[in-house]
């Protein structure tokens, strides 16, 4: 298809993202005309996402309809930016599917979304010198950029009517939300267990300040890993898994205690059970998903179910599970995740606690909560987006975007001295969280925690 000769691109922007370095997109000035190659131009139209992004949607539903042809919508922000974004642009009679391609400028923390798109993890700077060079480089690389496509799944959580609660970080501390209920889109990953609990005790000591907040979440990791007392175990908080909607389908794992037959079971009993749309995981520093990975049931899966590449629009979700913690940011080093299962859709039933409160944590794209009596889970197929894939060698995209600076001094003297510290605690867990965190410092991150903020149902 016949390229047009004036192209127009869009830019919604959360000013916030970036230690507040998307307000410098906004200084831009408009129009911003950018020639591109073969005599043709890039008009840039920007917008603030959390301003008034509706006249900016509406501007882009008349062109998408005059042309019929998707037009390129790139985000500014963390990678929840993205599914807020569609939802305010499905608001206004979009067809988001089939009329807009998104991109992303990585603004967040973890930019997972942005890592797997081809657009890298770091926030870009100087954007507004030299008659704004660097915006004007990006907006030809947009426009070369190729297409792929990149599923959006659901996650329902369910807990009991009567006795279960739903709880968010709030300051310091916990607050329980009005609905028994969590039902939001999912592009990047879902999981249970353990990390979600550190993630929960992180989103109550965040700070303001990217490089110290890498620390905050290393130290979470270790404090929470070494409360043996209360560590989260996927065989003690899911009762079963099943390929399907219900239960009434065939299980991925469960208890043969409970069912007749022979039911596959979890090799051990690990923290975490995670679900993967996009393998890269806390920054890029765990890519979980591999192949020649070992097995997490017994008796093993059928090779059809787990011999297969991860895709992100391949309609699949890969499924693993992490033995400890101290895994992700030990990845690299040693690859400990163990494949469950490739696909979807998929039930998850939660074991009640018949003396008290079963205590379950979960995390949605960054956004972390803390159930009390779960019942089930259901993770669905939802829609397929359009993204822009940076097919440009990564060298030559991280030379563009400035490489930004190293963590500074003291921040990394003291992810070393707590490796010191805890290296004298049981081995297998205190010197693999407090040196494999310190050694990853610079990639660990948290996720973004922006997507369910503005998509939950009213």
């Amino acid at each position: 298809m016949m390229q047009p000769s004036v192209e127009d691109i869009f830019l919604f922007v959360n000013p916030s993202s970036g230690g507040n370095k998307g307000q410098d997109f906004l200084q831009v000035p408009q129009p911003f005309v950018t020639d591109l190659e073969e005599g043709r131009t890039a008009t840039l139209h920007i917008y603030s996402l959390p301003g008034n992004p509706d006249e900016g949607f509406r501007k882009l539903k008349e062109i998408a309809d005059r042309t019929k042809m998707p037009v390129r919508c790139v985000v500014g922000g963390g990678d929840g930016t993205v599914m807020w974004a569609d939802c305010v642009a499905t608001k206004n009679g979009i067809d988001t599917s089939k009329q807009m391609i998104y991109g992303i400028i990585p603004l967040g923390t973890g930019n997972d979304f942005s890592r797997v798109a081809g657009w890298g993890g770091k926030n870009p700077k100087n954007v507004l010198k030299n008659d704004c060079r660097l915006l004007r480089d990006m907006v030809k690389w947009w426009s070369r950029a190729t297409v792929r496509p990149h599923d959006v799944w659901e996650c329902h959580v369910e807990v009991d009517d009567e006795d279960g609660k739903i709880m968010k970080v709030k300051g310091v501390g916990e607050e329980v939300v009005p609905e028994k209920e969590i039902k939001g889109p999912l592009i990047n990953y879902f999981s249970i267990g353990q990390e979600s609990k550190v993630g929960v005790e992180f989103d109550k000591h965040r700070t303001k300040s990217q490089s110290c907040n890498l620390f905050v979440y290393a130290w979470q990791g270790i404090t929470q890993e070494m409360d043996c007392m209360n560590q989260q175990r996927v065989g003690d908080l899911i009762s079963s898994m099943h390929a399907g909607t219900g239960p009434e389908d065939p299980f991925i794992f469960g208890s043969n205690e409970e069912e007749d037959g022979e039911v596959p079971e979890l090799v051990g009993n690990p923290e975490s059970l995670m679900f993967l749309n996009v393998n890269s995981y806390a920054g890029g520093a765990g890519q979980f998903w591999q192949v020649d990975g070992t097995m997490g049931t017994d008796p093993a899966p059928a090779e059809k179910d787990v011999n297969v590449q991860s895709e992100p629009g391949d309609g699949r979700l890969e499924v693993v599970t992490l033995p400890s913690v101290a895994n992700i940011a030990l990845d690299k080093v040693a690859h400990e995740a163990k494949r469950i299962h490739s696909g979807g859709p998929y039930y998850l039933e939660f074991f009640g606690n018949d003396e008290g409160e079963q205590h379950v944590y979960c995390e949605i794209d960054g956004e972390f909560y803390h159930l009390v009596n779960p019942t089930c889970c259901h993770v669905r197929y939802l829609k397929k987006l359009q993204v822009l894939q940076n097919t440009v060698p990564t060298d030559a995209w991280k030379d563009l975007m400035q490489k930004g600076k190293e963590l500074p001094a003291d921040i990394v003297d003291t992810a070393k001295n707590a490796s010191v510290a805890f290296a004298h605690m049981t081995q297998d867990v205190a010197t693999g969280m407090a040196t494999g965190m310190a050694a990853s410092l610079n990639q660990i991150t948290s996720g973004t925690g922006e997507l369910m903020r503005f998509t939950r149902p009213a």
